[in-house]
């Protein structure tokens, strides 16, 4: 179960309908539509927040990843920096930046997505529903899409 195996999660996973992991980073060229894109659904759902965000870095320092945070993302939760769950996450989904599969070992298929990548999971069930979030979100219906309206 994510939510024994990985407790950043717990809060988002027993508060919302949706969790949506948000693979990204602040250098990466593909990330920067999508960011705002997130945030601004984010942000309009109805005030009972159905669904959830936790941003999971690939950022290349904690300064980036702080800085990217406060300047361009949702008020959402971020698996910390240097927590080992982090790595864990990116290795569960099969979900990380090109530059980090030789350091995660993630090579011979191991890596399935690069980023961005919003891999969205039924907090009820914690069964993964998509990794196609990002199309969902730049489609711009994610919410009725969801149910989340």
């Amino acid at each position: 179960m994510l939510s024994t195996t990985f407790p950043s999660l717990n809060a988002s996973l027993s508060s919302s309908k949706i969790l949506g992991l948000y693979f990204a980073s602040a250098w990466c060229p593909d990330c920067t539509p999508v960011t705002p894109a997130l945030k601004t659904v984010f942000e309009s759902q109805p005030s009972d927040k159905q669904f959830s965000v936790v941003y999971v870095s690939s950022d290349r320092s904690i300064e980036q990843m702080l800085d990217s945070y406060e300047k361009n993302h949702g008020k959402w939760r971020i698996v910390p920096y240097d927590s080992e769950e982090r790595n864990a996450l990116k290795k569960k989904f099969g979900v990380c930046a090109g530059a980090e599969m030789m350091q995660l070992g993630m090579t011979g298929g191991a890596r399935k997505y690069g980023i961005p990548t919003l891999v969205l999971i039924d907090c009820n069930t914690e069964e993964i529903l998509s990794y196609d979030g990002v199309q969902d979100i730049m489609s711009g219906d994610f919410l009725n899409k969801w149910n989340l309206v």
